[in-house]
């Protein structure tokens, strides 16, 4: 590049921080002439991610942890050199409660997602009947499905395991991670590994069980990497708003502009990009990365891209909500022997599921006290999002006080509310992304990704925002 070249980034969530901190790595290892802009709408970086540390405790407000079974969140750790303030999963409690019939039934042991791979574990639970044991079992019998192409979630499940496996698991387990109704969600655009494991093993069962066989020699193959054994979660220290920090610092702040809404996106006549932000003087850049949801892209660009913006209003989103409290360890009569509890559909409750933090995780809550956080709203109870923090507490401390016995107040909450925060992949989704790329791709220089297009969790937003800065470099070139 002979003349200096400048590429913006709007929205400062993880997949906008990715996208400007490799353009800055690959600015400083080439010494390119290059001008790194990044704009955020709100008051602070990180979008969804919020750690509040209200001493002594340690609360998330967003995610609170990510997958190492997807690489790119582990990698970014390590190249920013905080990879030992990487905090496991607590070894003092393991697994998972479901709320069935009015008491909390441990998840059986091997059930991976909502598929079992030990067979006394499972046999014994209590929490699927008899005949729903039976029907789990036919997936061992039933053949693959003969035609390809997407089906919901729903179907899938109910056609290999019948519906007690949907009721139970399928729909807390896998909805609960999209917030969403498991009656319209793409498999193919959430979990296609379903599909290839039942085209794999001929069924879904099977299926894992060569999955997990796979893994582990691939396991031992790999060479032993220095430091502790990595769970399947894994978080920060200090919380994952340590990850937004170092972002932000290595990024430097004078590429960065929080308080700044943008309202449109022009394409200029020489083949760049007018931003024009609210009270404040229009930016052009040479290359465009847009990660704010897709609703929100399409607000800046419908002026100029109707069609683009129809496409990207058709990406629908739930709200939802969490209540963090914290509780002395004598209020709580649970033994607390698991890292939480979802709550069925079926169930009929006001919650989605209580995770209690301060036992899945260290450096959460003092000695004798308990941080747990429970989560309301998303695609099936949505409306319960928008309760105000008096009623919303209430409603979450009367179901507390059903399902575990907990009856006094909590010493201290936190709320935090998301409304149209989680993006929904329902059937159609993957051919709404053709034709939102058909178009993308006549624009020259324009780039959209985020949690609304090719996965939501932290590890595919960074692998996303990452791969659009290269994209976007290798143009302006």
């Amino acid at each position: 590049m002979t003349s200096k070249k400048k590429i913006a980034i709007i929205g400062g969530g993880i997949t906008g921080l990715a996208a400007a901190y490799e353009l800055t790595q690959q600015a400083r290892r080439t010494n390119s002439k290059i001008d790194i802009e990044l704009f955020e709408q709100a008051p602070e970086l990180g979008g969804k991610i919020i750690t509040k540390k209200d001493d002594p405790y340690v609360v998330e407000g967003g995610p609170d942890c990510f997958i190492v079974e997807k690489p790119w969140a582990l990698q970014l750790v390590k190249e920013l050199g905080i990879e030992n303030e990487l905090l496991n999963t607590s070894s003092g409690a393991s697994g998972t409660f479901v709320f069935d019939n009015n008491a909390l039934h441990r998840l059986p042991e091997g059930v991976m997602m909502m598929v079992p791979t030990k067979m006394i574990p499972f046999i014994s639970s209590k929490l699927i009947s008899w005949p729903g044991k039976i029907r789990m079992g036919c997936d061992l019998f039933i053949p693959k499905r003969k035609e390809s192409g997407d089906e919901t979630l729903a179907s899938f499940v109910k056609r290999r395991l019948g519906q007690e496996a949907l009721d139970k698991m399928a729909e807390p387990l896998i909805g609960g991670i999209h917030a969403g109704n498991p009656e319209n969600m793409s498999l193919l655009s959430t979990f296609p590994r379903f599909l290839e494991m039942e085209q794999d093993g001929g069924s879904l069962i099977v299926g894992m069980l060569k999955r997990q066989k796979k893994m582990a020699e691939m396991m031992k193959k790999r060479p032993a990497s220095p430091g502790p054994k990595r769970t399947f979660f894994i978080s920060l220290n200090e919380g994952l708003g340590r990850l937004v920090d170092k972002l932000a610092t290595v990024i430097g702040d004078e590429k960065i502009h929080c308080n700044r809404k943008i309202s449109q996106l022009k394409p200029t006549p020489e083949g760049g990009w007018l931003i024009d932000a609210e009270n404040h003087e229009p930016t052009v850049a040479d290359a465009l990365i847009v990660t704010t949801e897709t609703y929100a892209a399409a607000e800046m660009l419908e002026n100029e891209h109707p069609r683009l913006a129809d496409l990207l209003n058709e990406i629908p989103y739930v709200s939802s909500a969490t209540i963090s409290m914290a509780f002395p360890r004598q209020a709580i009569p649970h033994p607390l022997d698991a890292y939480g509890f979802i709550v069925p559909k079926i169930a009929n409750r006001r919650i989605m599921a209580v995770t209690w933090s301060s036992i899945k995780w260290g450096h959460r809550a003092p000695q004798g006290m308990v941080l747990m956080r429970a989560f309301v709203g998303g695609a099936q109870r949505q409306e319960l999002a928008s309760c105000d923090d008096q009623n919303m507490l209430a409603m979450v401390r009367e179901e507390l006080s059903s399902i575990m016995g907990i009856t006094s107040a909590p010493e201290k909450s936190w709320i935090y509310r998301w409304p149209k925060g989680m993006p929904q992949y329902i059937m159609g989704h993957l051919e709404r992304l053709e034709a939102i790329e058909t178009i993308t791709k006549e624009q020259k220089g324009l780039y959209l990704t985020g949690a609304g297009y090719r996965g939501i969790g932290i590890p595919d937003c960074i692998n996303q925002g990452r791969q659009a800065a290269v994209k976007a470099l290798e143009e302006i070139k």
